[in-house]
């Protein structure tokens, strides 16, 4: 019988998913269904997460995008009066 990696004097019910070490049901911890040790619960809550960063390709295609619809009206412009003039 497998005992626990932290308590040795309990058996193993399981395996941490990080570092494979056999657990006892005191250190078990599941998280979305993967069995977790508590030392590497304690280093994934060390991890934070990364700041957002800002996303300005919604800012790119919006002025992509008027500049495009301003190019088509000068276009209509010049067709209608045979230069540039707004």
């Amino acid at each position: 019988m497998t005992t626990c990696h932290y308590h040795p004097d309990r058996s193993g019910i399981g395996v941490c998913m990080r570092c494979r070490v056999v657990i006892c049901a005191t250190c078990c911890t599941r998280v979305d269904g993967i069995n977790h040790c508590h030392a590497c619960l304690k280093k994934m809550g060390r991890h934070s997460a990364p700041p957002p960063r800002r996303r300005m390709g919604g800012v790119v295609a919006a002025l992509g995008l008027l500049g495009l619809v301003w190019l088509f009206f000068l276009g209509v412009f010049w067709l209608i009066q045979g230069t540039f003039a707004p």
